[in-house]
């Protein structure tokens, strides 16, 4: 464990975070991997860090308990022992504190309502710090099914709501601007302050990989299974280039993520029972995702919109070579360099970037140099800018 690096100007008073549902739910998908990398890095700060969850009983919020602590440690999250009321951590006591920062998505029929969270903030003499990490339920509903009225509704209200409080940070310039338009469509005037904020490229609590060495034996992917992830598309390309014989043999596609969609995993389990040199696995821990990045040849993530895109950000971080979109946040992110972007929701766009990077070594030199050539921001780096912003309304 590093030594804590108390910073005066950084530090001081005590911050309350939100870990509701970080600290019960059973994956670690890319909002976990916020809070969990967040709070960790405040922790190492030295900033004074209490946990907290939503009671919804009492409609109000109280320290989370040791076992949420203990489940809030887990994939490199922070330290069990570095919050400010680890001593009593079987308390029901929040400490005192002037503002409290949201990193999960707040939204839906189990969540706190805007006008919950501000009667309680009110009460408690908090400002509320917010990140806001995508519009894409309201922007593509289309995705969710028989859902998407409801993912729709429920997501506008949350967005509605952010302009009720004191600070929102959006992920990415592109969410920040689809925050904005949907506020002057809604003919909002926001108390917020919104700023754009992107997160760090950081694996957090994992040392970088070098370079791969010569083609590797996979090509790795990383992201749930669900429809916006566009796995579909993934393997039409996949298929037709093990088709026409352009897929080395020895090379596998590996999926790494938990089965958010049916119709997505049975697509998946037929490519498999076809025979393709397709593998899938579904509970990946540190251990088995940081050994997946060291056999990758590249990285492939045919996401159709993101907020920010963090296994895009995690590839570079391993040194990899990652196909993205052209479109949105990930073209933001892409634009620094080290990833091949390509229209995904065109299947042959994809199929014909796969077989450009399977295909040419001196391509993936070069963006590997890119790679190494690029600024690499860490989450310390993205906690200081939020400290610095509710202390001051400053960047650092």
């Amino acid at each position: 464990m590093g030594k804590i690096l108390i910073n005066p100007v950084l530090s001081g008073e005590t911050l309350l975070i939100y870990v509701d549902h970080t600290s019960r739910f059973e994956r670690n998908t890319g909002i976990q991997r916020c809070v969990r990398s967040l709070a960790r890095a405040w922790q190492e700060l030295g900033v004074r860090l209490q946990p907290v969850i939503w009671n919804r009983n009492l409609n109000s919020l109280e320290p989370a308990s040791l076992a949420q602590r203990r489940h809030l440690a887990r994939w490199n999250g922070p330290h069990l022992e570095q919050w400010a009321d680890s001593s009593c951590a079987t308390s029901k006591v929040l400490l005192n504190a002037k503002w409290l920062i949201v990193i999960e998505l707040v939204s839906g029929p189990h969540n706190p309502t805007t006008e919950e969270l501000l009667e309680m903030a009110s009460s408690k003499n908090l400002s509320l710090a917010w990140l806001f990490h995508d519009a894409i339920p309201l922007m593509h509903s289309n995705l969710y099914g028989s859902f998407s009225q409801s993912a729709s509704l429920s997501h506008a209200q949350y967005m509605k709501g952010l302009a009720s409080f004191d600070l929102v940070l959006a992920n990415s310039r592109t969410t920040a601007i689809h925050l904005q338009n949907f506020w002057i469509k809604e003919k909002l005037v926001p108390k917020a302050r919104l700023l754009a904020l992107p997160l760090a490229e950081e694996f957090s609590g994992t040392s970088r990989l070098p370079p791969p060495k010569g083609d590797g034996g996979i090509v790795l992917c990383v992201s749930s299974l669900e429809p916006r992830k566009n796995h579909v598309a993934l393997l039409k390309a996949f298929a037709d280039l093990c088709a026409q014989g352009c897929w080395p043999s020895g090379l596998a596609l590996v999926l790494v993520g938990w089965p958010n969609d049916s119709r997505v995993v049975s697509l998946v389990k037929r490519a498999i029972s076809l025979g393709l040199p397709l593998l899938w696995e579904q509970k990946a821990d540190d251990k088995t995702l940081l050994d997946l990045y060291r056999q990758a040849c590249f990285c492939v993530f045919p996401s159709l919109e993101e907020g920010f895109g963090l296994p895009v950000a995690e590839s570079l971080w391993h040194h990899r070579v990652c196909i993205c979109s052209n479109k949105g946040a990930l073209a933001e992110l892409a634009a620094s360099g080290g990833c091949l972007t390509v229209d995904t929701a065109n299947w042959k766009d994809l199929r014909d970037g796969l077989r450009t990077l399977i295909s040419s070594y001196p391509l993936r030199k070069e963006l590997q140099l890119a790679i190494q050539q690029r600024p690499i921001k860490l989450w310390k780096d993205v906690a200081k800018s939020w400290l610095k912003l509710i202390k001051t309304g400053e960047y650092i």
